[in-house]
């Protein structure tokens, strides 16, 4: 089995570190950035004539591995993920899937055509903690299941950072923030329930990050502004605390000075004034759904949280499981009884998502390799209904949350 890796970020760089740790080659890389793809030579014996720094290049060399992991930027994903599947790759996926519906579902129809295999990146549903939530529910300990309720706290400095400033700031550039950030959630509360969803509503808006907030006087960059060592949103007080969301390049530490460094400079969009972008995007969201059989689930995001962490609470005829999984922690209370606390610890100092993506890339492989012990939870099939999801409460939230009925094939 050989894997090709398109796009060297940090998603492509941790599936490299997994690939190295399991002994399976990469044997083709691309990326723009050059030092990115030198990192790689480097640290994983790519050799020179399969290394690329431009995606055109890359696909014009024809097909170089049985497995292509698909790690760019998502206004990429729909076209070089219909590259890749005429050139007959099995992708892995990043998620979203796409940016539009019209794309996801020309996705989905290509690979069926090809008979080609596609996993996307829904890795919570291969964390021990969920896997454990799922194993309670199927085994009947709180009965039927009634209704899922999931929250999912972005966190004021983390919503700030991606969706007001950062790479996802503006619906009409890359998509929903429902999408960019909850389209794990929507796939959980399918996953968990074991019931695919018949309608959607939705409400929400944008009713904090935009100009009328701005504090009198404030300047469109943190650098200029009489508030920027007091503003919780300022770049200088933000990054002081997490000076690792400053991107640096390959060859610099990820410390304070650095993050300041990188701030002070114009180009990049550190410093902008959450008050005066371009955002669009909600800063508060809630997705209704009916589901089969009679369950129903709402789905809470939020960006006015202190944290950024994911509840999730599961409703049965019989009892309730209550789960953090920042904290490892399920409770479950079974109607009558004493409530019980599991805790779920990992040790995996890899995968960024709780023991999930080492799971997940592995168990793919061995999808494609046909082994009749893959789980293969997150196959295109299974995750496609999720962003059908998202687009849906887009558009029942811009029509003052009228019900939008679900079927896409």
């Amino acid at each position: 089995m050989k894997i090709s890796i398109l796009g060297c970020g940090s998603r492509g760089m941790m599936f490299a570190r997994i690939l190295k740790e399991e002994n399976i080659e990469i044997c083709a890389i691309c990326d723009i950035d050059i030092q990115r793809t030198s990192q790689f030579k480097e640290m994983f014996g790519v050799k020179d004539k399969y290394i690329f720094n431009d995606a055109d290049k890359f696909f014009q060399g024809g097909k170089f591995s049985d497995i292509i992991i698909i790690s760019t930027n998502d206004d990429t994903h729909y076209d070089y993920t219909m590259r890749a599947l005429e050139l007959g790759y099995d992708i892995l996926l990043e998620k979203p899937i796409a940016l539009s519906e019209y794309q996801v579902l020309g996705i989905y129809r290509k690979a069926r055509e090809l008979n080609r295999k596609i996993g996307v990146c829904h890795v919570l549903r291969y964390t021990p903690f969920y896997m454990k939530m799922k194993e309670l529910i199927s085994s009947g300990e709180i009965g039927k299941v009634t209704n899922i309720n999931q929250t999912e706290n972005v966190g004021y400095w983390h919503f700030s950072h991606s969706f007001v400033r950062g790479n996802w700031h503006n619906s009409k550039e890359t998509c929903p923030s429902i999408l960019a950030k909850c389209c794990h959630d929507l796939d959980l509360i399918l996953w968990l329930s074991g019931k695919s969803c018949e309608a959607v509503s939705s409400f929400g808006n944008l009713i904090y990050f935009k100009k009328e907030n701005m504090p009198e006087g404030a300047a469109k960059r943190c650098k200029n502004c009489m508030y920027k060592n007091t503003c919780i949103y300022s770049a200088y007080v933000l990054y002081k605390k997490r000076p690792f969301m400053v991107k640096q390049p390959v060859v610099r530490d990820y410390t304070v000075e650095n993050a300041f460094d990188v701030i002070d400079n114009n180009d990049y969009f550190y410093d902008k004034c959450v008050y005066q972008c371009d955002n669009d995007v909600c800063d508060h969201q809630i997705v209704n759904m009916s589901l089969k059989d009679g369950v129903i689930a709402n789905l809470t995001m939020t960006a006015f949280s202190n944290e950024c962490y994911r509840r999730t609470q599961v409703c049965g005829t019989r009892g309730e499981i209550n789960g953090l999984i920042e904290k490892g922690e399920i409770r479950i209370a079974r109607f009558g009884e004493k409530e019980e606390i599991i805790q779920i610890s990992v040790d995996d100092k890899i995968s960024q998502h709780n023991g999930g993506d080492k799971l997940l890339l592995l168990d793919f492989i061995q999808h494609v390799e046909g082994r009749l012990n893959s789980k293969c939870f997150t196959t295109l099939d299974k995750s496609i209904e999720s962003h059908i999801i998202a687009f849906a409460a887009e558009r029942s939230r811009h029509n003052s949350g009228s019900s939008e009925k679900i079927d896409f094939d």
